[in-house]
């Protein structure tokens, strides 16, 4: 058994995708994955295929409140993305030709007066100037050496007010990089990965097994607790049955998963029908016509089920609550409502009922006014 110990909270956060990627796709299948690093824990996604507005929908959960953490972006380097790196370095520079110098006269007197005055040789001339290398518009230009696309950065505590007990969608810059041709990076924005964020405050007494373990628990929970707090239907029937040992005519409200009676003069609740217990409504106007039942006597058919306008509400243990309504346009409006309920009622978890009523203490609050300015008396 869990030992009741300090209570902590919980930060659900899911990557929904990247949106608008200013980058080259290859036509080529490109993996993409995410990894989150808070420090603490190192996770990294499943690989899905690179696009424009590629799809991660990955969930994480953080313990700690008080939080950074990082999503990074990196490209596994297949084949085709090393062809693309390869294709980024310049090619070597072409080899200048020495210029080739004119044969040395031969020497002494004879030369001298034997030969005729040579032209100066016409100098070689310098080879043309080498275009600059213009590096192709590939995606290994955005790359880092280990396959890093892109990063975000997200402080928690930035938007831990709109997403404590709510869900809240959001989306970050990515920050990248590109190679220019000078051989250094410009970092830009590349795109924005959208993410939605849960926050789940601590819970004394509620076990950690009754926590909700991922972000659609949280949202399921709380949409749940919500339609436990409707008032569905409302109207006036005879009871027999639970804690009426007579029949009594009350004024009903069926809100969420009970039948609540209420007092005609103080409006107070009084009695309280939980009807997630109920496996079966049954109108005793089609049991008076169907085949007695080999549990029940005659007396039974001849007694309570003779009464017009009648329906009961079976709970185990052969327990019953009969009713019946004033016309039949309300009797048949109550089966509809008992009907759709009986058997299909969702759970109340107990950690999203105490949200609830935290929630409507906090709106009880009288809101901070400033004072009103005093008048002078006249």
């Amino acid at each position: 058994m869990e030992k009741p110990g300090k209570a902590h909270g919980k930060v659900f956060v899911r990557v929904v995708g990247v949106r608008g990627l200013k980058v080259p796709i290859p036509q080529q299948a490109t993996a993409l994955t995410c990894t989150l690093n808070n420090g603490i824990h190192f996770v990294t996604t499943p690989e899905t295929r690179l696009s424009k507005d590629p799809r991660i929908d990955q969930e994480f959960e953080l313990q700690h409140n008080k939080l950074e953490f990082t999503l990074t972006l990196k490209v596994r380097r297949d084949a085709h993305i090393a062809a693309q790196s390869q294709a980024l370095v310049p090619p070597p520079a072409p080899r200048v030709q020495p210029p080739t110098s004119a044969p040395k006269p031969r020497g002494g007197m004879l030369s001298f007066f034997s030969s005729s005055p040579k032209k100066q040789p016409r100098a070689t001339p310098p080879p043309p100037p080498v275009p600059p290398y213009k590096l192709p518009d590939n995606l290994a230009r955005y790359l880092k050496q280990d396959g890093t696309l892109a990063r975000a950065l997200i402080s928690f505590k930035d938007v831990a007010a709109r997403c404590d007990t709510r869900l809240f969608e959001t989306s970050y810059p990515l920050i990248g990089q590109r190679i220019e041709a000078s051989g250094g990076p410009t970092t830009m924005e590349l795109g924005e990965i959208v993410l939605q964020m849960f926050r789940l405050p601590p819970l004394p007494g509620v076990l950690s097994n009754q926590l909700p373990q991922s972000l659609e628990d949280c949202h399921r929970g709380l949409r749940h607790v919500a339609w436990h707090k409707v008032t569905y239907f409302e109207g006036t029937l005879t009871q027999n049955g639970g804690d009426c040992m007579t029949w009594r005519r009350r004024r009903l409200r069926v809100i969420g998963a009970n039948l609540v009676a209420f007092n005609d003069v103080t409006k107070k609740a009084t009695a309280t029908i939980n009807l997630k217990k109920a496996i079966a409504v049954e109108d005793n106007q089609d049991t008076r016509t169907n085949a007695l039942s080999p549990a029940r006597s005659v007396d039974d058919y001849s007694g309570m089920f003779a009464v017009e306008r009648s329906f009961r509400l079976i709970f185990p243990g052969n327990q019953e609550i009969f009713f019946f309504a004033d016309t039949d346009d309300e009797k048949a409006k109550w089966l509809d409502v008992f009907r759709a309920l009986v058997g299909h009622i969702p759970p109340n978890p107990l950690w999203a009922e105490l949200i609830w009523q935290r929630q409507q203490e906090t709106a009880k609050q009288p809101q901070m006014s400033s004072p009103k300015p005093l008048r002078s008396p006249r």
